[in-house]
């Protein structure tokens, strides 16, 4: 816009400066606007840090009570992990084990003869046995890589095949069960896969053992004058308190694929119950008469003591597990352990070397009966080597199959795996290798964890409390000018009343089964400050955390300490009290999505902004209408001011015809 050149003024008025003054004048209310937009931009952000530290401390709370708590959470510590690891459920029961380690369990593994890499293998259809499992493997036939990917590409869930070569000409064909345990071993029964596998010197032929054991009569001998024996029906049967020798029909060597089974159940032996015998009551007679001067006089009656009957001696009852051994002709030279003897047949399994050394020899099986009231049956006896399958065995076997042995508290458990999942209530157990001593397994509550939870609680609780502190507190220079400043949530009430409320929670006493004696938190290590601390560090009002009071109050009274964060107290099983369980519960109210006491300051927040925002926008409008009427009022006053000055030329130039 241009200047404006009024009459009887030497200089010009910059119009379009006096219409920025004039609307920058009237923006000022925009300013107003945008300072309050601004602080409630400020309220918004501390009720949002304000809901999220809420939100902290709520998540935290409900983490310590209920099936989210830790009190339950174990640990279970092995002193030798390289034996032993194990992994423990909320379900375990705190406990220390010893565990030996006897062996751990293998899989199965064969090689092949050395076949020549080029040479083709005929087409064939392979039947596998493991364990229980028939697997199907269809080779087109080729060469012994091809055999090898047929098998993994068909039989690989059970077993794999690898190929190695031993020279630059001939390559050994590698079959690995992929589970463990001596009931997952490769066994062959159809005739065609026997034959492959033969030729390629996978296995061969074998007869295994072939031991008479058969119960006979004329087999069984008495031990030291026994006569309480029997055998009917392929069952040898031992009254109490009778042991015999059993002659196999040939020697057996202690190999560790040879094993001894037999069953065996243990009858209890009622003893018959003999009537009570009376006391013997002595005849009395009298001892005569005598007449003296016709005057009869009876004679006394005789003294004699009652007859009670010698009480019977009662000998000790004798429970004995130990009812089978192995030995030769010098005698015993192993006893069998059995675990528990039951009345209903049950089968043991005995492998010979785990009793005898490799190589030694048995010629004969000891059954021995030392209880005193119970009656030893035992039926069908074997002695199998269990490398032999239907008539043949692996020919290069480089590892037998076989199960895990180990003993905890002196229990045997035999497993066909080395994972045991059932031996201890909640306990996973994972073997690693044989223990050369005994290991020490604990189960105890995992304190850690637990203390880390209760850290955690508390570190958030002082954070929430520490942010309230300063949003609503007053930073106080030494001298009063416009440095001192409050809080932006200074003076409120819904701030001021959930400080309160926290304080309170963490304060006030819960219902417990041991009443006063332990219902405060400050009972188990969680105060403002322990004994003697100084005021100023108290008087923040932030908790601390006495890890080491806490773990030996939870030590001595877990159930307890666990009542103090979260407790039944109505018997519906459902938490209802305790400290976590309240804080929890407080807290949902402030941070709730739908109507939270803070998500309605944030909403209303939001409203306040969303106000102010639309009054800017309105009054930049209003800011551009009072422009243009600026603008449009000035160009009318320029224009008159025009005509003005052409009227004034006008009179001017009219004069001055006049003076002429």
């Amino acid at each position: 816009m241009p200047d404006f050149n009024l009459p009887g003024i030497s200089s010009n008025i910059d119009i379009k400066g006096v219409i920025d003054k004039l609307v920058s004048v009237e923006s000022r209310k925009i300013d107003r606007f945008e300072a309050v937009k601004e602080e409630l931009n400020k309220e918004k952000t501390a009720w949002i840090t304000l809901n999220n530290n809420i939100n902290n401390l709520q998540k935290a709370s409900a983490a310590l009570y209920g099936f989210r708590s830790p009190f339950e959470d174990k640990i279970a510590v092995s002193s030798d992990e390289g034996a032993l690891i194990a992994d423990a459920t909320r379900i375990a029961q705190p406990s220390t084990s010893t565990v030996n380690v006897e062996r751990i369990a293998l899989n199965e593994k064969i090689l092949s003869d050395p076949v020549k890499s080029n040479r083709i293998l005929g087409e064939t259809y392979l039947k596998i046995n493991i364990g229980e499992e028939e697997v199907g493997v269809r080779f087109g036939g080729g060469r012994i890589d091809d055999l090898a990917e047929a098998i993994n590409r068909q039989a690989g869930a059970y077993l794999t095949a690898k190929i190695t070569r031993d020279t630059d000409k001939t390559s050994v064909l590698v079959l690995e069960v992929n589970k463990t345990g001596e009931k997952n071993r490769i066994a062959v029964d159809d005739g065609a896969t026997s034959d492959f596998f033969q030729d390629i010197g996978l296995f061969k032929e074998e007869s295994g053992l072939e031991v008479d054991t058969e119960f006979k009569q004329e087999r069984v001998f008495p031990i030291e004058e026994s006569s309480g024996y029997r055998v009917y029906d392929e069952i040898l049967t031992l009254e109490p308190e009778n042991s015999v020798e059993f002659i196999l029909g040939e020697s057996v060597t202690a190999d560790p694929n040879v094993y001894l089974k037999i069953k065996i159940r243990a009858v209890e032996v009622k003893e018959e119950e003999k009537p009570e015998e009376p006391v013997l009551w002595p005849e009395l007679k009298n001892i005569g008469e005598v007449t003296i001067r016709e005057v009869r006089v009876e004679g006394g009656r005789s003294i004699s003591k009652i007859e009670v009957p010698e009480e019977e001696k009662v000998e000790p009852v004798v429970i004995d597990n130990n009812v089978i051994g192995i030995g030769n002709e010098a005698g015993l030279v192993g006893k069998l352990d059995v675990d528990t003897l039951a009345d209903n047949f049950t089968e043991y399994t005995y492998r010979l070397t785990d009793i005898l050394k490799e190589g030694e020899q048995i010629n004969r099986i000891f059954f021995i009966n030392r209880n005193t009231g119970r009656r030893i049956e035992y039926r069908d006896l074997v002695l199998e080597d269990t490398l032999v399958r239907e008539g043949i065995s692996p020919k290069h076997p480089v590892q037998t199959g076989r199960d895990a042995v180990l003993y905890i508290d002196g229990v045997k458990i035999i497993r066909d795996t080395n994972e045991f999942e059932d031996v201890i209530k909640g306990v996973k157990i994972k073997l690693r290798k044989e223990s050369e001593e005994e290991v020490l397994l604990k189960i105890d509550r995992d304190y850690e964890k637990i203390t880390g939870k209760i850290v955690d609680m508390v570190s958030r609780y002082n954070e929430l409390l520490k942010y309230i502190n300063e949003q609503t507190g007053a930073t106080v220079s030494e001298v009063l000018s416009e440095e001192n400043e409050t809080g932006i949530l200074s003076g409120d009430i819904t701030v001021m009343g959930l400080k309160s409320k926290l304080q309170r929670i963490m304060m006030n006493p819960y219902p417990t089964d041991m009443g006063k004696e332990l219902s405060l938190l400050a009972q188990i290590g969680i105060s403002t400050g322990a004994y003697g601390s100084d005021w100023s560090d108290i008087k923040e009002g932030y908790l601390h955390v006495d890890e080491d009071k806490f773990i030996t109050a939870f030590e001595k009274f877990p159930e307890i300490v666990k009542q103090l964060f979260g407790s039944d107290t109505n018997n519906d099983v459902a938490i209802d009290n305790g400290t976590a369980y309240v804080m929890d519960k407080t807290l949902k109210g402030y941070t709730s999505p739908r109507n939270g006491i803070i998500i309605n300051r944030i909403k209303n927040t939001d409203t306040g902004i969303k106000e102010q925002e639309k009054s800017i926008d309105n009054w930049n409008v209003h800011i551009e209408v009072y422009r243009k009427k600026l603008e449009r009022d000035f160009t009318v006053m320029q224009q008159a001011l025009n005509e003005l000055e052409l009227n004034q030329k006008s009179i001017e130039n009219f004069s001055r015809q006049f003076q002429k």
